[in-house]
């Protein structure tokens, strides 16, 4: 999903960003009736997990990436 809107400028600090994909089948969302949607993954021992942010970036290949950015990079 893009957004519209000014460009940022670059961040001061280094934003270190890690990032880790998931395929079909091991990742789910649920659309809440209030619009809101939360998203799930599949952990290494089969069981469903929340997840704790809304980082997601839908792929066009049907994989959707997560972003865990560092806290330095929030600022």
């Amino acid at each position: 999903m893009k957004t519209k809107g000014m460009p940022r400028s670059p961040r001061t600090s280094s934003a270190a960003a890690d990032r880790t994909t998931f395929g079909p089948g091991d990742y789910g969302r649920v659309l809440r009736t209030d619009g809101t949607e939360r998203w799930w993954i599949r952990s290494s021992n089969g069981a469903w997990t929340a997840l704790s942010h809304q980082r997601v970036i839908e792929n066009g290949d049907g994989t959707i990436t997560l972003l865990y950015v560092s806290e330095e990079s929030e600022r």
